[in-house]
C-alpha cells in the first residue's frame, strides 16, 4: 500500500490535534485532593444524518450522509460534572451497514437545568469496511423527566484513512443528531 506524504501530513496533524485536546482535558481534570472515587454513568442513544463532502474522480461531491445510530456510555468520575469520558459506538444503517467505535472526551457546562457540551472523538469503522478519522461535536441536553433528557448535537467528522476512501483524500461528514440521554 502506497501512502503519500500529504496523507501522512494530514494524519499527523489530526492526531496532533486530538492529542492536544485530550492532554488539555486531562490537565484541567486533575484534582489536588485525594478521596474515594465515585462514578456516574449517562447513556445516550441518537439517530444522525447530514451532509457528506468528498472527492469523486477529479470532482468534489456533496450528498446526504448515511443514517447512523449512535450509542454512547459517558463516565463521570469523582462528581466532576465538567468532563465526560465516553465509550461510543455507531451503526451505519443506510447504504452499506457498518459498525464503528468512537471514544470521546466531552467538556460540559450546566446552566440551570440545561447542559451543553463540546467533544473530541476518534471514530473508527471496524466492520465490514475500515475508516479512521477525527470528530468535533457540539450539543445540548434538555431535561424531560428525571432521569431522561433530550439530546441534540452537531458534529464534524474527517475521515482520512480507510479501505473505502479514495486514495490521498479526506471525506467530511457534517451530521446532526437527536436522541435520548439517561442518567444512572
Amino acid at each position: 500500500m502506497r501512502v503519500s506524504s500529504s496523507l501522512i501530513e494530514r494524519l499527523q496533524r489530526s492526531l496532533t490535534l486530538a492529542s492536544l485536546a485530550m492532554s488539555l482535558v486531562v490537565a484541567f481534570g486533575v484534582t489536588q485532593s485525594a478521596s474515594a472515587q465515585s462514578l456516574d454513568i449517562k447513556l445516550d442513544s441518537a439517530v444522525s444524518s447530514g451532509i457528506l463532502l468528498g472527492p469523486s474522480g477529479g470532482d468534489v461531491i456533496i450528498g446526504r450522509s448515511p443514517m447512523l445510530l449512535d450509542f454512547d456510555a459517558a463516565f463521570i468520575f469523582d462528581n466532576d460534572e465538567s468532563v465526560e469520558w465516553v465509550l461510543g459506538s455507531m451503526m451505519q444503517i443506510e447504504n452499506r451497514p457498518a459498525l464503528a467505535v468512537n471514544p470521546q472526551v466531552r467538556l460540559r457546562r450546566t446552566k440551570g437545568p440545561f447542559e451543553s457540551f463540546v467533544g473530541v472523538g476518534i471514530p473508527w469503522y471496524v466492520a465490514p469496511l475500515t475508516r479512521f478519522g477525527t470528530e468535533l461535536s457540539f450539543g445540548v441536553a434538555l431535561p424531560l423527566t428525571s432521569p431522561l433528557a433530550l439530546v441534540l448535537n452537531a458534529n464534524v467528522s474527517a475521515f482520512f484513512l480507510g479501505s473505502d476512501l479514495p486514495d490521498d483524500s479526506t471525506v467530511f461528514f457534517f451530521n446532526g443528531a437527536a436522541g435520548i440521554r439517561m442518567r444512572f
